[in-house]
C-alpha cells in the first residue's frame, strides 16, 4: 500500500472518530488533524475540504465493501455483507447519509446497489430460468436498487433495528419477486 494511500486512511479513519464526537458541520480540518495526530497541511496535501475527504470514505469503503468482492462472493453473500457493514459503521454513515451537499450520498449508494440487484438476477436467473421480460428489465432493477439503498439509509436511524433480520427480510422479499418471473 502507498504512503500516500496509508496517510488517507489514517485521516479518514481520525475523521470517522471525530465524527462520533461532533456534528459534521462543527468537524473542522484542525480537529481531524488533531486526532489523526498529523500536521494540518498533511490534510490538504490529500483532500482540498472535508467535503471531499467524506466523499472519498465513500468511495474508497463500497469498492472494497462492494466492488471488490463483485466475483468473490455471491449476490446473496454480498447483499448481507453490505447489512453487515452498514450495521457495524451505523454512526458514520447516519451522518454521512444526513449531510447536505452538492453530491448525493443515496444516489452513488443506488448505482453500487444496482450493481448487487443485477449479481442477484443473474445467479438467481441460471439456478431457476427466471426471465424478465427486456421491457421490464430496467425498470426492476433501478427499482430493487432505490429500495434496497433507501431501506439501509432509512434504517440507520433507527437504533433497534437487526440489520441481520432486515437483511434476511430483504432478501426474501427480492427472490419473491424473482419467482415471479420463473418459468
Amino acid at each position: 500500500m502507498s504512503n500516500s494511500l496509508i496517510t488517507k486512511k489514517k485521516i479518514a479513519r481520525a475523521f470517522k472518530e471525530t465524527l462520533t464526537e461532533k456534528e459534521f458541520e462543527k468537524v473542522s480540518v484542525t480537529d481531524i488533524m488533531e486526532t489523526a495526530q498529523m500536521r494540518r497541511q498533511t490534510f490538504y496535501s490529500h483532500f482540498l475540504d472535508k467535503y471531499e475527504l467524506l466523499e472519498w470514505i465513500f468511495k474508497t469503503e463500497l469498492q472494497e465493501q462492494i466492488i471488490d468482492n463483485l466475483n468473490y462472493i455471491s449476490g446473496i453473500g454480498l447483499l448481507h455483507e453490505v447489512f453487515y457493514f452498514f450495521e457495524q459503521n451505523r454512526s458514520f454513515y447516519k451522518a454521512l447519509f444526513a449531510v447536505q451537499t452538492q453530491n448525493d450520498f443515496l444516489s452513488y449508494f443506488q448505482d453500487y446497489c444496482l450493481q448487487m440487484v443485477v449479481k442477484i438476477v443473474a445467479e438467481y436467473g441460471q439456478e431457476h430460468l427466471v426471465t424478465i421480460p427486456q421491457e421490464e428489465k430496467n425498470f426492476f432493477f433501478h427499482y430493487h436498487a432505490a429500495a434496497l439503498a433507501q431501506t439501509i439509509k432509512s434504517n440507520l436511524n433507527q437504533p433497534d433495528v437487526d440489520f441481520f433480520a432486515l437483511a434476511q427480510y430483504t432478501e426474501t422479499l427480492l427472490l419473491s419477486f424473482l419467482e415471479h418471473y420463473t418459468r
